[in-house]
C-alpha cells in the first residue's frame, strides 16, 4: 500500500477511463452543485491533513502533505471553478453516453458499487457514496482505496442516470470574467481564515506569516495580518500591516474597515458579539 501511495495510483472507476475523479477525491457526490460546499469540505480535509496536527517526527505526515498537495488541493481548484467544473461535468458525461451505448459492463470490486449498478438510484447513490466518504480520510493508508470505491460509485451513476442536472452547467451560456490566478499562499489564507474564526490568534498568525513568504504582495493577507495583530493587541503592527494592505490595493474592505481605529483617530468600536466578528462569525 506504502507503494501505493507514493506513486498515487488508482486503476478503478473513472480512473479506468482516464479521468480524473475530483469529486471522489472531495468525498463529495456529483450531485453537489453548490461552491460553499466544496469550499467547506476543502476547508475541513486542509484541517485534517495540515502537517502541524501530527504527531512530531510522524511518517504520516509526508503523506498528508502529499495527499493535500497532490490530491485534495488540484480537486478543489477544478470543483470550486464554475468553468472548470462545467468542463469536469461535460466529460463524465459524454463518457456516460459513450459506455451505454457500446453496452459495456464497468468492472467493479466495491460491493456497494455493485448493488447500486443493480438498482440504479440517485437516492441510493447518494447514500452509498456518503457511507464511504464518512471515513475517507480516517486512516491515511485506506485513502486511495476509499477515493477508489467512490469513484466506482461515480462511475456506475454516469452510466445509469440521465445528469440531468448537468443541463444548468453545461448547456447554458454563461459569461464568466477570468478566474483570478490562485495565490501561493491560498492554503495559509484559507486555514487562517479557519483559526480566524474560531479566535486562534496564535494559531492564524503562524499560517498568515508562512504565506506571506510565499505571496509578500497579497492585499488580502496584509489586511489578515493587520486585523490578527490588532486582536492581540499589538497595534504598530496592525497598523504597518493595514498601511501595506491598503498601498497594495486602496480598497482592500478590511484594511479600509480597521485602519482608523489601530490609528488612533477614532475610540475602538464596541464589541457586539450578537452581530460576529471578522468573516460574520459570533463569538463561540
Amino acid at each position: 500500500m506504502f507503494k501505493q501511495i507514493r506513486l498515487f495510483k488508482i486503476n478503478r472507476g473513472l480512473y479506468t477511463h482516464k479521468v480524473t475523479d475530483h469529486y471522489a477525491v472531495l468525498g463529495l457526490p456529483l450531485t453537489t452543485t453548490d461552491s460553499e460546499t466544496f469550499r467547506n469540505k476543502y476547508l475541513q480535509l486542509a484541517k485534517q491533513l495540515h502537517p502541524d496536527l501530527a504527531p512530531p517526527n510522524s511518517p504520516d505526515t509526508e503523506i498528508a502533505e502529499k495527499y493535500l498537495a497532490k490530491l485534495v488541493n488540484p480537486a478543489y481548484k477544478v470543483l470550486y471553478s464554475d468553468r472548470d467544473r462545467k468542463e469536469h461535468l461535460a466529460t463524465l458525461r459524454l463518457l456516460g453516453q459513450r459506455l451505454k451505448l457500446k453496452g459495456e459492463q464497468p468492472e467493479l470490486h466495491c460491493e456497494l458499487a455493485k448493488k447500486l449498478l443493480k438498482y440504479s438510484h440517485e437516492q441510493t447513490y447518494v447514500k452509498y457514496f456518503e457511507e464511504i466518504a464518512s471515513r475517507q480520510y480516517e486512516s491515511l493508508d485506506q485513502v486511495l482505496d476509499r477515493i477508489a470505491d467512490l469513484s466506482e460509485l461515480n462511475l456506475v451513476y454516469v452510466m445509469t442516470q440521465e445528469l440531468s442536472f448537468i443541463d444548468d452547467y453545461v448547456n447554458i451560456p454563461q459569461p464568466e470574467p477570468e478566474a483570478p490566478k490562485v495565490s501561493p499562499a491560498y492554503r495559509n489564507l484559507q486555514l487562517a481564515e479557519l483559526f480566524i474564526s474560531k479566535r486562534q490568534w496564535a494559531e492564524a498568525l503562524k499560517e498568515l506569516k508562512n504565506g506571506e513568504k510565499l505571496d509578500p504582495n497579497n492585499a488580502n493577507l496584509q489586511a489578515q495580518l493587520g486585523f490578527v495583530y490588532m486582536n492581540q493587541n499589538i497595534t504598530l503592527m496592525a497598523k504597518n500591516s493595514f498601511q501595506k494592505a491598503l498601498k497594495l490595493d486602496p480598497k482592500e474592505p478590511t484594511a479600509l474597515k480597521y485602519i482608523k481605529q489601530v490609528s488612533g483617530t477614532t475610540q475602538p468600536a464596541k464589541k457586539d458579539e450578537k452581530k460576529g466578528g471578522f468573516f460574520g462569525w459570533g463569538k463561540k
